[in-house]
This record gives structure tokens, sequence and C-alpha cells, in this order.
């Protein structure tokens, strides 16, 4: 209608919409901030050859800024083939006592989580905690109100970040938690795999 010579304001109270969208233009696929995103992706794998699209969205996010959707990670890596194999885990229960000990930094860690009432204002919560077995030092740390595999992975990233910032592949790591399960779970097993920490299993409640 604006083009056979009506005003945009009497085409858009014809209509009961506002002036601005008569010029609205929907922003085509393919844009200079997409195909950014997309050089970012690809960039985050040449550095990270490990990571999984999960880790790689993550990475943009805490080293760079950048929110990138998961699936758009996924997208991406898999239209460049850069996709991580990884081998379905599953763990294995083990029973192992005694205190570990470690005899350089980085060697050995210790994860455990510990529930911690917090006041009546917050309730119970969970603290996962990252030791390192040699300086009896945490490396890293999280408490939630949840008991989630994500907040045990969170100690350990957190960890990994503070202690081995150039990768822990190369570190020959070990890492000595309990039979819970969100040690146990497949996500937990696989994201370690992923960064090359071997997953010691003690008994339930040991390390503590």
């Amino acid at each position: 209608m604006v083009s056979e010579g009506y005003t945009a304001t009497l085409v858009a109270a014809t209509l009961a919409i506002s002036r601005s969208s008569l010029y609205y233009r929907k922003k085509p696929r393919g844009s200079r901030a997409d195909r950014t995103y997309d050089e970012q992706i690809v960039m985050a794998c040449g550095e990270k050859l490990a990571y999984g699209y999960r880790r790689v969205a993550w990475w943009l996010w805490r080293k760079k800024g950048l929110r990138v959707n998961g699936k758009r990670v996924l997208r991406v890596m898999r239209e460049r083939g850069l996709l991580v194999r990884s081998r379905r885990l599953r763990a294995r229960r083990k029973k192992e006592w005694g205190r570990v000990e470690a005899a350089e930094p980085n060697q050995i860690w210790q994860s455990d989580m510990t529930k911690i009432w917090a006041g009546p204002a917050v309730g119970w919560t969970y603290l996962v905690s990252v030791i390192d077995c040699c300086t009896r030092e945490i490396v890293g740390w999280n408490l939630s109100q949840r008991c989630r595999t994500e907040d045990a992975l969170a100690a350990v990233e957190q960890g990994v970040l503070a202690r081995l910032p150039e990768g822990s592949r190369e570190a020959s790591l070990t890492l000595t938690t309990d039979n819970g399960t969100q040690f146990t779970s497949s996500r937990f097993l696989e994201t370690l795999g992923q960064l090359g920490i071997t997953h010691r299993r003690t008994a339930y409640h040991h390390p503590e």
C-alpha cells in the first residue's frame, strides 16, 4: 500500500500496527554476525581438539564472552567434520581403601560432595570440592542447592582452568572419586575422557 502512494501513517492506522512494522526486513541467513560466530567455533575447535560441542560452547562463553547455542555449535562442527568421537563408557564400581597420595602436584586429584546446611533461608546445599593430593590445596569447588552431574563437572573444570590452563591431556592426571551417581554418570565419564583425565573410583564415602 505504501508503494502505491498511501502514506505510512495512514497504512499503519488502517492495519492497526506501528509504522516501524512497515519497514521491517527479516534478517537474512548467513549474516556477518552468523559468519563471525561460525569462525569463532572453528577457531575454538582448532585450539581445543578434544572438546565436544557442549564444551566448545562452554569455552566460547567462559573465554570469549560469546553465548552461542549448543545446537549451532553442533551443526557447525558436524558440517566441518570437527566432531570428536567418544566412546560410551560405563562405570565399573570399585572398592579401594586408604589415603590417596601423590608425589607431584597435578598428578592425582581427589573429589567429593558434601551436604551443608546453609540456614533456613537457603536450606541444604551441596559442596563439591577438588583437592590436589600432593599439595592438599583445593583446586576447584562448586556450591549448589542441587546434587547434579554438572555441579561435579563445574568443580573439575574450574580446577583444570586454574591449574592446567594449557590443557590436561598431556598432564597424566588422575581424578579419584567415590561411586556416587554424579561421578559415575556417562556424562561425567565422557567429559573426563575428553579432558584426558583418568578416573579412579573408591568405595562410597571414600575419599572424604
